[in-house]
């Protein structure tokens, strides 16, 4: 993937509100690469401080918190985010359909 996929990668999340998230293939998907969603977390992973993205709002499709960011739910939470018994982000109620 070239340099302007991550950059439509950013400029899609940094659009994601308040207290909504968006899954890995959305993102791909919304930007027409559907089959990119690893290609997605590979943006997030070096998104470049400068930009203040709101990262935390990428979770996996089920829900699922990304590996190894370890305030991403406290980050959630505060944003009224809620999850269910598992830790899992309640989509239904929270994803992001722009």
């Amino acid at each position: 993937m070239n340099k302007g996929f991550f950059d439509q990668v950013y400029d899609l999340v940094a659009q994601i509100p308040r207290g909504h998230v968006v899954s890995y293939s959305q993102v791909a998907g919304m930007l027409e690469q559907p089959h990119n969603a690893r290609v997605v977390g590979w943006a997030m992973r070096q998104s470049p401080p400068e930009r203040n993205l709101p990262s935390h709002r990428v979770v996996k499709k089920s829900g699922e918190l990304a590996p190894g960011f370890k305030n991403q739910r406290h980050l959630l939470e505060q944003e009224g985010v809620t999850f269910d018994q598992k830790g899992r982000v309640q989509m239904k109620q929270h994803n992001w359909n722009r």
